[in-house]
């Protein structure tokens, strides 16, 4: 069997075309990270109680005039490679040039930005792949105004098909609720999806403990490192989260509306808990090292074991047969008629009765 290959999630902790910002002035639009669908598109979703409309691939341009008051409105961009409809997007709506440069960013870590009419929010969205031992890291960034949702993705993420549809209910919770509550939902999503990576990760953990105890080899030991680092990716996703939904809940910003707190409380509990089972498993992962250790280290004393007793019960059957060796002319035993059998029955004597005291000293 070939030897497995560590997945390259080293170059997942930062992202590629960091480089590319090297001595460009401050704002400059440049998208940070691997391109993942065919082109940006601009969608409007349009919202109130009674009505629901959607705007579909709608230039950077005509935004301002799709826009309908007095409704909540959801500008969702898809596909960050396209820096010229994102800039004229974020002119169009009088976004700062930092914050699109952050939105560009895909190796930007989570954090909230508390303005004096706007509030940013940007956060890893993590799905499992087709392969189980892997996930898909996309980051998603929110701009909220009033009764206005902007949010970036680098690609069409399945797990948001679910709001939409609950959008689409008139009498859903979402209708009578502001943009800020749209920005919770789809932030509980995200963080929903978290769970169900870390459920991937407790399999592939257990699995992993079982093949390090039945059989140690060179893939026990690159599937435990990749464990590590997937927890890595998984911790670096986490850990800032805890301080942007902290930033939220202490805001006194008037976008997010006092009865909303406690469902943001609410995600901030969930991601508290998927860290601490992060760190959980960080410790189990490092367990899973010393067990692979262990078992080598136990398994080379049972072979140094073996050879060891072999040596030992071949030690006086080596004497013997240099004693009669010797090439002196005078050595009675060798002109008797049973002498060659004589010894080799002395040998097998001595070395059953070797056996025997090994075994009875349970070193067998």
């Amino acid at each position: 069997m070939k030897p497995k290959k560590l997945k390259k999630s080293t170059a997942r902790l930062g992202k590629p075309g960091s480089s590319r910002k090297a001595g460009l002035p401050p704002g400059s639009l440049v998208h940070i990270g691997n391109v993942k669908t065919a082109g940006t598109t601009i969608d409007l979703i349009s919202y109130d109680e009674t009505a629901f409309d959607v705007f579909s691939e709608i230039s950077g341009e005509e935004i301002l005039k799709k826009l309908i008051p007095g409704r909540c409105n959801w500008i969702k961009v898809t596909g960050l490679q396209d820096t010229g409809l994102i800039g004229k997007l974020a002119a169009a709506l009088g976004l700062h040039p930092l914050l699109t440069e952050d939105i560009l960013n895909t190796g930007q870590r989570p954090k909230a930005e508390i303005g004096a009419d706007f509030i940013f929010f940007t956060m890893k969205a993590i799905t499992p792949s087709d392969d189980p031992s892997d996930f898909i890291i996309d980051q998603v960034s929110f701009v909220l105004r009033d009764q206005l949702l902007i949010s970036f993705h680098e690609s069409d993420l399945p797990m948001f098909d679910m709001v939409y549809k609950r959008l689409q209910v008139t009498d859903s919770r979402f209708r009578t609720n502001g943009a800020d509550y749209l920005m919770y939902a789809l932030a509980d999503v995200m963080v929903d999806h978290y769970f169900r990576v870390m459920e991937d990760l407790a399999e592939t953990i257990d699995a992993s403990e079982d093949a390090l105890i039945r059989h140690t080899g060179e893939n026990s030991l690159i599937e435990t490192q990749q464990l590590k680092k997937d927890l890595l990716l998984m911790r670096k996703a986490v850990f800032p989260l805890r301080e942007a939904l902290n930033t939220l809940l202490k805001t006194e910003s008037k976008l997010i509306d006092e009865s909303q707190r406690t469902y943001f409380s609410d995600v901030y509990d969930h991601v508290m808990h998927v860290y601490e089972t992060i760190e959980n498993y960080r410790d189990l992962v490092s367990g899973l090292k010393d067990i692979y250790h262990s078992t080598v280290n136990l398994r080379m004393s049972k072979v140094m074991q073996t050879l060891t007793i072999i040596s030992t019960i071949f030690i006086p059957l080596t004497f013997i047969v240099g004693v009669y060796g010797m090439n002196f002319d005078y050595m009675p035993e060798l002109k008797l008629k049973w002498g060659y059998a004589a010894v080799w029955l002395l040998m097998v004597v001595i070395s059953a009765l070797m056996v025997r005291s090994f075994r009875k000293n349970k070193w067998l």
